[in-house]
């Protein structure tokens, strides 16, 4: 008989199932004594991409068993509230990578899809078992071409199952997509998916400058005969994922989290293509991202188009880059050309639309607006005071830059912004690694009255960094933060890593000893600086014990009389197991005795 090594024990502190309403009801007073007032409508936001949720596949779905047991160990231990998630739609691979900001505005990836809803256990279990990278995003066993899921899609695809279902969604979404399955035909056809390599013909298809209504339909049915398969393929895999993603967005709202998207600035090559009139020619607005023509009746309907997209799909949305729309630079040959300021003439459009999609259920709170840009690009002040058309935006901004007039809740604040129109975190999947910094430990010092030789300590600093956003009435957690991975989102020195930070499945593990090695996100001790800054434990003393109790519970490890009951109960198990194999073992040699 083989008796298996006492597992799965650990000394780390959690919430037993009796403490956790407790926990959760101070966590919440606490977070409105900090903000001071008692509101309901606070956010408390959590920034993950759903590619880097824990998985088996190599890539994160939002609907997955490992994603649900995340989602709730968010809201329970952070007390999130809304989650937002990084661009979703196709990731095209450059050079072994598949960068978020370039794939499409007006369609989803098929990393989207929650795989295992749909195929027989075999064939998600071989999806798995291709999944050769362990330690961070695998998009190549997903996304790619040749991938081990895209080779299991495409045979439930061939099976005809959904065949109905995938009928009536083509009906319901040719006029979005029909574009997009046809570029991918041509694409094949010329041998390239850059419309700028390929024939005249089929490069202006959709310029009826160039290529007349009658041309147009000619060579799309003989696309079609020649491509139909491969174009239904694209669109039984949109089906899939918008199934998927419209089931893990209910999913989430029975939680009581919202769910908000990201409406990237950006649009792919086959959007250009085929909207010739609505861009300004071989014109970008930065990134090497081409640039909507906002004067045109064209560029507004587009930008219209991509709105309801996102509003359809979200409770709220982040405008990436929104002072892109307020203030747009034209780039030609990387050399700015001019900036046009449409003021709020176009922003007012992206409330416009988002509005008829949410009807009764409009909240201008959820459209949250990436106003962080260098005073350059887009100033947000008239002298010392916000533009006009941002002081009822809600404006996204986070602590990299954090000094002792910005960056900060304190210094937002005392320039007269409301607090109902701003997000704050201590960084984004836009942010390098927390640094400790003279100028930042001198703020951070004077708003939490800690001392600066404390903050000196890159442990005690971070954790500083992350407890300042506490008070703000809206504040975020990036992933990485609130589980102590400090990780380059994008920009790695290594670019093969871009976009791969990964949520390992023992997250919880990792996460309560990172707790106990005096790292992590506790939102208990953020509570309790905050508290001790504000004089709050005078006047709050039995919410600020509470707060210290739950700080203590979470960072400091099982008592020995815990480790003991602990390590007494695994031995009494095995005990019990051994007196059952012996039992066994004497019935069997008692039977054997008669043969």
């Amino acid at each position: 008989m083989q008796i298996s090594p006492i597992s799965g024990i650990n000394f780390e502190r959690r919430l037993k199932r009796r403490e956790e309403a407790e926990y959760s009801d101070v966590l919440n007073q606490g977070r409105n004594v900090c903000i001071g007032e008692n509101s309901i409508g606070k956010k408390n936001i959590l920034i993950v991409p759903a590619s880097s949720l824990p998985n088996k596949t190599g890539v994160g779905s939002l609907d997955s068993p490992q994603s649900r047991d995340f989602f709730d160990f968010a809201r329970k231990y952070w007390g999130i509230d809304e989650i937002q998630i990084l661009p979703v739609g196709q990731y095209p691979e450059y050079k072994g990578q598949y960068p978020f900001y370039s794939g499409t505005s007006l369609d989803l990836g098929s990393q989207v899809i929650n795989i295992d809803k749909y195929v027989p256990k075999e064939d998600f279990d071989e999806i798995v078992k291709q999944n050769a990278v362990k330690d961070r995003v695998n998009f190549s066993n997903v996304v790619g071409r040749n991938s081990a899921q895209e080779k299991v899609l495409k045979k439930l695809f061939e099976s005809g199952k959904y065949q109905n279902e995938l009928e009536a969604f083509k009906l319901e979404n040719r006029q979005r997509l029909e574009p997009k399955a046809l570029y991918q035909a041509l694409g094949e056809l010329n041998n390239s998916f850059d419309y700028k390599n390929w024939n005249d013909t089929d490069k202006n298809l959709y310029d009826r400058s160039v290529v007349s209504e009658k041309e147009f339909n000619a060579r799309l049915e003989e696309v079609k005969k020649l491509k139909n398969s491969e174009m239904d393929f694209y669109y039984f895999k949109q089906y899939l994922a918008e199934d998927s993603l419209k089931k893990a967005h209910q999913e989430l709202n029975k939680k009581g989290l919202k769910l908000d998207g990201d409406m990237l600035c950006g649009f792919s090559r086959d959007e250009v293509w085929s909207h010739p009139k609505a861009f300004i020619p071989d014109t970008q607005i930065g990134w090497s991202l081409p640039a909507l023509d906002l004067h045109s009746k064209e560029g507004q309907e587009l930008l219209r188009e991509k709105v309801r997209f996102f509003a359809q799909r979200y409770d709220g949305i982040r405008i990436d880059a929104s002072w892109t729309y307020a203030n747009q630079p034209q780039i030609n040959d990387g050399k700015l050309i001019k900036r046009v300021d449409y003021e709020d003439k176009i922003l007012k459009i992206i409330d416009d639309e988002f509005k008829k999609v949410k009807g009764s259920n409009y909240d201008s709170k959820n459209i949250m607006h990436e106003f962080a840009a260098n005073i350059d690009d887009f100033n947000i002040f008239n002298g010392f005071e916000l533009k006009p058309y941002l002081k009822d935006r809600v404006k996204i901004y986070t602590s990299d830059y954090l000094s002792d007039d910005w960056g900060t809740n304190k210094s937002f604040l005392e320039r007269g912004w409301d607090k109902n129109g701003f997000i704050l975190g201590a960084r984004n999947h836009d942010s390098g690694k927390i640094q400790v910094s003279d100028v930042q430990v001198k703020t951070l010092s004077e708003i939490l009255k800690i001392p600066p030789e404390k903050l000196e300590n890159p442990k005690e600093f971070t954790k500083a960094k992350l407890a300042e956003p506490m008070s703000a009435k809206y504040n975020m957690i990036y992933f990485a933060d609130a589980l102590n991975i400090n990780k380059q989102f994008q920009g790695n020195s290594d670019k093969t890593l871009n976009y791969t930070t990964l949520i390992p499945l023992d997250y919880q593990d990792k996460y309560f000893s990172s707790l106990t090695n005096g790292e992590g996100y506790n939102p208990m001790d953020a509570l309790e600086k905050s508290f001790k800054a504000k004089g709050l434990d005078k006047t709050e003393p039995e919410l600020y014990k509470k707060i210290v109790k739950f700080r203590n519970i979470l960072e400091k490890p099982e008592t020995i009389t815990g480790k003991l009951a602990k390590i007494g109960l695994s031995i009494a198990a095995a005990g019990l197991m051994l007196y059952g194999c012996l039992k066994c073992h004497k019935k069997s040699s008692l039977k054997n005795s008669y043969l």
